[in-house]
């Protein structure tokens, strides 16, 4: 005899089998493609000097003169070798025995692993107290290894008592990868820190700031593997200022959001004894926040496309992907990784299932500082949109008296420069831009009234 009443019995059986095993398989698989995602891109940390550039063109509008010259050289020249100068410094005057020790001592450099066999002959100022040579580097040669070991063989050739520089472009260059040279994972380090302090503040709980760090890193490791497999096909370009950027971004956004959904997640714990239906919750209601707070900042990253200085109009992209990444990891990763652990995570402060004082919480008014606050926004929305942007006003008005005009390449380097140093040297006892000539192109048959206009300028000490 028939039960009708048991009828749907077996068919709510099959779709708890069926939640289940979706809700074991969901996670695992989630969990597992942003573990391979990360251990690719985890590795490119070591590598990113291989897809990243440093050029000084890099930093400068596509329309700057310098830019253009830039481009231009190479129809000049068939090498990409960047000019290193040699600077001999002395208290007094040079001796005929010091200038040839000095002459055998330039003359031999290109024996130097990376030094071009285009080495200029030894230059003595009009004091007799320096001497300078021009020294190119191979575009190909690891340059700050070639700078070390030039620098090395030519102290050791000096006379006694002359100092040796190497400064130039190649210098300056070569101090610049030197101080971008572990920065990333120094900054790194310092913000992962910083967050995991807060965030043990915050919870006070052991388990849930590594899951929200671990979200953190996975979307950077990723991110990465997307950023340099882009930058080694030069679909766009990656140095070392847009690199920091990129590390510290996606870290506090993917905290940021990931904060948002934890707290909805805390709330629906609160309410619900599943877990499962407590992370589809918490992802329901913080699904639209993080598409609009990531989205809004995109579309803020991307207008710095249309900024002429290239240092600008490439960081745009990279952050963006960064961000992208950053919402996926919190919609995806982190949603697996509470369901895993379920109210395990807040240990040892579990939130209690307590849907009686929660109901009596929405009830009544609260109290306490932003309960106020909120009650006030609430009271008088137009005087504090009013206030807000008066604030706002106030707070952008410094930008009439932003100062753009940058600063010297010989203060790039905050610590200790050899480059810097030798620029110095050199600007005592030769022309203040022997060490970074202006290089001019016109047609071949205006050069001589080229050549006429560059030397009726004061600035201008000679022309070849």
């Amino acid at each position: 005899m028939s039960t009708p009443e048991h009828a749907p019995t077996p068919p709510t059986r099959e779709r708890t089998r069926r939640h289940s095993w979706a809700r074991v398989f969901i996670p695992v698989a989630l969990i597992l493609i942003w573990l391979v995602g990360a251990g690719l891109g985890g590795p490119l940390f070591g590598k990113v000097d291989e897809v990243s550039s440093n050029d000084q063109t890099s930093y400068l509008p596509e329309s700057a003169d310098a830019t253009q010259v830039q481009k231009l050289l190479g129809e000049f020249n068939d090498s990409d070798a960047i000019p290193a100068i040699a600077v001999f410094v002395a208290d007094d005057e040079l001796s005929e025995s010091d200038l040839q020790t000095i002459s055998d001592a330039v003359a031999d450099a290109p024996s130097v692993e990376g030094v071009s066999e285009d080495v200029s002959p030894a230059l003595t100022s009009d004091d007799g107290k320096a001497v300078q040579a021009f020294i190119p580097i191979e575009g190909d040669a690891e340059l700050a290894d070639a700078i070390d070991a030039l620098g090395t063989q030519l102290r050791d050739a000096a006379p006694d008592g002359v100092t040796v520089y190497i400064t130039g472009p190649a210098g300056f260059s070569a101090d610049l990868v030197a101080g971008f040279a572990g920065i990333d994972g120094l900054l790194l380090g310092v913000a992962l820190l910083a967050v995991l302090v807060i965030l043990v503040l915050v919870y006070r709980s052991f388990l849930l700031p590594i899951v929200v760090l671990s979200t953190s890193l996975f979307a950077l490791c990723v991110a990465l593997l997307v950023v340099w497999w882009l930058a080694k096909f030069e679909v766009l370009l990656l140095s070392g200022q847009t690199q920091g950027i990129l590390f510290i971004l996606v870290i506090g956004a993917a905290t940021d959001y990931a904060l948002l959904f934890v707290a909805r997640f805390r709330e629906e714990l609160r309410v619900t004894r599943d877990k499962g239906a407590a992370v589809l919750a918490a992802w329901k209601g913080s699904f639209e926040p993080i598409v609009a707070s990531g989205g809004t900042v995109i579309a803020g990253l991307l207008c710095l496309l249309l900024s002429d200085l290239k240092s600008n109009s490439t960081l745009g992209p990279v952050a963006a992907i960064g961000i992208v990444f950053a919402m996926l990891a919190a919609l995806t990763l982190l949603p697996a990784l509470l369901l895993l652990f379920g109210r395990a995570v807040f240990w040892p402060r579990r939130p209690k299932f307590e849907p009686e004082v929660v109901a009596d919480e929405h009830g009544m008014r609260k109290t306490g500082l932003w309960a106020r606050l909120a009650n006030l926004i609430t009271r008088r929305p137009r005087v504090i949109w009013i206030v807000t942007t008066l604030v706002l006003l106030a707070g952008a008005s410094g930008v009439l008296q932003l100062n753009a005009v940058g600063v010297p390449q010989s203060d790039l380097v905050l610590g200790a420069s050899e480059a810097r140093d030798g620029q110095v040297a050199l600007g005592e006892h030769f022309p203040g831009g022997s060490g970074s000539p202006v290089y001019v192109v016109v047609a071949e048959d205006e050069l001589q009234d080229a050549a006429d206009v560059l030397l009726a300028d004061d600035g201008i000490d000679g022309v070849s």
